[in-house]
């Protein structure tokens, strides 16, 4: 017998075996596909209705620029002395972005919420949230008032503002901020017919904390801010506070409210309700130490309310509404309305499977290979095979240990209410193109922004790259600076951009800077190590000719990196593309800005726009790159 074509006979088999496992693998997720598509056709939506088991848990999210670390202390206290009132464990959540808490509310992943007036209509109108309290500080004040600040000593008065002439700069807040934007159009702007970009020269969003800073810096003449935020600093940064002066202030707006979710059995949404109108209140040993607590959250007591408490905020939505020309603002249709028997869930699993319809097509089977010799595959030494099982061994444990951690044993709520995602798959599913103009300018801001930064971000890695290499730089200096790169690759993108905010001013340019920084960690790196593979034998022939370490460097070395680093600068550039979207959300600039109030807002078809034009836009940069690395191969 030929073992030549017993061998070719044996690798025929093998490959139709491997045929054959493919192609039941490909009808398992035909199958699954399927499951996928019947699920979104005959999943009917049930009215909402009261839930009648008592609550395991309740979530209590927390509206909070600052954060867990430094706000958690401060609740975590009330939340204790809550959780033994009600006889339920509290658990509390801490966010900066309120549209996500609210959502989160909406979705039953939260049943208490403490929000500030404006997310706190939100949470009523698409959660079913009921107000139960508000907040008094400690002066007594249930409200507080927006205002416009300038830099003290500057000689800005509101009647230099009321002229406009483009003459001065200004930081608003973002679109759906109550005290940043919404009072002060109703109350100063609208009365006197002025448009911030007919009357500023420039008009920058941003939060109270970062207009504050940019004010006093002198980087912004006037922005928007509020009493809240005029008490945060006066305590928490002087320095600052006393370079701010307050030129204008606000008819008073409702302070923040508790709310809870109105689906809530009745006795324990009693129980809660009069947990926070009686608490610190009266006389006693536990009085005295509820006291303490709130005076740490600057409340004096949480006064009793209701939904109407929050009219004026509808106020002033209304009086927004008529000014932008658009009907006033209603509360979301129910689920029953918004979701439809052929959803979104469908809709994917019929894209689903008509990707594996095409990929089970017949396909000519490619001829299998008929070496003549086949090489045996190398044998492992027993050090080499423990040292694999320690490895990939870790790996699992450490895989394994993290699934309660982050929350894998709850996958299932995916499937439990496949209602939930299809009411917003269906906004996602219809995007407004009516802004696409003006979405596209920001895009390409975003884009000038991506490149910018990278090609700082090169100039700053190749000198980085050239001392942190092994074979060209001593072990004294290759040390340090590779300790510099780790600290450039580490620190997050939006706390580099955040510090250039301060000193540099809203903008684009801290978003350049920020990325710039980020990537040149990353790019010193990968040059690095390029130049560590290169072959010796060029720069030995440059130093053969007596040149100097630059030339060794310029003729030994750059041509046979050049290539590469190329190549590593436009992925990063891809990357920075998307990266440079996430800046906008704290006022560097771009597409960002725009995507992050449109989600403030709920407005999914909008943001599904934005969605596309991201899309299409690194697309187009991923196909313009890949022309570039094929002319330099």
């Amino acid at each position: 017998m030929n073992p030549l074509k017993t061998t070719t006979a044996a690798r025929s088999g093998a490959f139709r075996k491997a045929m054959g496992m493919s192609r039941l693998r490909t009808v398992f997720a035909a199958v699954l596909a399927l499951a996928v598509v019947v699920l979104g056709l005959t999943s009917v939506p049930a009215a909402a209705q009261t839930r009648a088991e008592r609550p395991t848990k309740l979530v209590f999210t927390i509206l909070s620029a600052e954060g867990q670390a430094s706000s958690g202390p401060m609740w975590q206290p009330l939340l204790d002395d809550l959780e033994r009132a009600v006889g339920i464990p509290v658990e509390p959540i801490f966010g900066s972005n309120y549209s996500v808490l609210v959502e989160a509310m909406s979705a039953d992943q939260a049943q208490i919420g403490w929000f500030s007036a404006l997310p706190a209509v939100q949470a009523i109108d698409r959660a079913g949230a009921e107000v139960i309290a508000r907040t008094v500080d400690i002066e007594g004040k249930d409200s507080y008032t927006s205002s416009l600040i300038v830099k003290k000593g500057s000689g800005i008065t509101l009647a230099d503002v009321e002229r406009c002439g483009k003459r001065y700069d200004f930081g608003i807040g973002d679109a759906q901020s109550t005290s940043g934007t919404l009072a002060p159009m109703t109350y100063f702007f609208s009365p006197r017919n002025i448009t911030p970009s007919a009357c500023f020269a420039t008009v920058r969003s941003a939060s109270h904390q970062a207009n504050s800073f940019a004010v006093a810096n002198g980087l912004v003449d006037v922005a928007t801010s509020n009493s809240v935020n005029t008490v945060f600093l006066r305590r928490e940064n002087p320095a600052i506070a006393d370079q701010i002066e307050v030129i204008w202030q606000s008819p008073p707006i409702p302070e923040s409210g508790i709310l809870i979710r109105g689906d809530l059995p009745a006795d324990v949404k009693a129980k809660i309700r009069q947990f926070f109108v009686t608490y610190g209140q009266g006389y006693g040993p536990d009085v005295e130490q509820q006291r303490a607590v709130m005076t740490k959250l600057n409340y004096s007591q949480f006064r009793a309310a209701d939904n109407s408490y929050l009219d004026p905020i509808r106020e002033m939505k209304a009086d927004q509404a008529r000014r932008e020309g658009r009907p006033p603002e209603v509360a979301p249709p129910s689920r029953k309305d918004q979701i439809t028997r052929w959803g979104p869930f469908a809709l994917i699993g019929v894209l689903v499977l008509l990707a594996i319809g095409l990929n089970v097509l017949p396909k000519r089977a490619p001829a299998p290979s008929d070496p003549a010799v086949v090489p045996a595959p190398p044998k492992k030494s027993m050090a080499a095979w423990s040292l694999d099982i320690l490895l990939w061994g870790g790996f699992a444990i450490i895989l394994l240990a993290a699934v309660g951690h982050v929350g894998l044993p709850n996958i299932g709520n995916l499937f439990s209410s496949p209602e939930k995602m299809q009411k917003y798959g269906q906004a996602f599913l219809s995007p407004d193109f009516s802004q696409w103009r003006m979405l596209v300018g920001q895009m390409w801001l975003t884009v000038q922004i991506a490149l910018w930064g990278t090609f700082l971000a090169v100039f700053i890695a190749i000198p980085l790259s050239l001392m942190a290499s092994r074979n060209l730089s001593p072990a004294w200096l290759v040390w340090p600076v590779r300790r510099v790169m780790d600290l450039l690759r580490s620190v997050p993108d939006l706390v580099v951009a955040t510090l250039f905010i301060v000193a540099v001013g809203l903008g684009p340019l801290a978003g350049v800077l920020a990325i710039a920084l980020n990537t040149a960690g990353v790019l010193a790196k990968l040059f690095s190590e390029a130049v560590e593979s290169i072959d010796k034998g060029p720069i030995e022939g440059v130093k053969a000719t007596g040149a100097g370490g630059l030339h060794e460097i310029a003729w030994g070395v750059i041509p046979q990196v050049a290539p590469l680093w190329t190549s590593f600068a436009l992925y990063r550039f891809e990357s920075n593309s998307r990266a440079a979207t996430v800046l906008g959300l704290i006022g560097a600039g771009g597409i960002g800005q725009t995507l992050f109030e449109s989600l403030q807002a709920f407005e999914y078809s909008k943001v599904s726009t934005i969605a596309i034009i991201i899309v299409v836009a690194v697309t187009l940069i991923d196909m313009l790159s890949q022309a570039m690395r094929k002319r330099l191969l």
